[in-house]
């Protein structure tokens, strides 16, 4: 779903604020445990992968967000048992789907004319070219490709999570 705002082409001084931003932002390898992340920064960053630049705009994935210590725990030994898993307030874990089916397709398309408020027509023509393509690929192709998109929605949060200073 795109915002229909309009932004100015450039804006220098936020570029300048931005390339800061990403300059700041690095790989934390040990984080404090008794600190965290405050409820509105996390919306941020969930709303910033939400709203990521994805193939077709049907954000094919999900993103959990797991605060539940004992279960950041189990999740440890699958994420090379780094310690960030545990330390942190809120673990983020993207999950790609693992195919496209009409349903999912369906459901998109739908949220997003009620948002919008509307339909239209090359958009409703869109959503059958989609249904006529993507479901027919095969489930292995489509997981690849959804994968591929979810590394953007991580992107955007990764971003995001700069802005915050997380």
């Amino acid at each position: 779903m795109s915002n229909s705002s309009t932004k100015p082409a450039t804006d220098e001084p936020n570029a300048a604020q931005l390339l800061a931003t990403l300059q700041w932002r690095y790989a934390t390898k040990k984080m404090d445990a008794t600190r965290k992340v405050p409820k509105e920064k996390l919306e941020r960053i969930l709303e910033a992968a939400r709203l990521a630049p994805t193939s077709s705009g049907l954000q094919p994935f999900e993103i959990f967000v797991v605060t539940d210590a004992a279960v950041r725990e189990r999740i440890k030994p699958i994420a090379w048992n780094q310690g960030q898993v545990v330390d942190c307030s809120h673990l983020l874990v993207f999950a790609a789907w693992d195919d496209y089916t009409a349903e999912r397709i369906n459901h998109m398309f739908d949220l997003t004319n009620t948002v919008r408020g509307t339909k239209n027509e090359g958009w409703e023509n869109y959503r059958a070219m989609l249904l006529g393509s993507y479901p027919q690929r095969g489930s292995e192709v489509n997981f690849a490709h959804a994968a591929r998109q979810a590394y953007i929605g991580l992107a955007a949060a990764l971003i995001a999570a700069a802005h915050e200073e997380v």
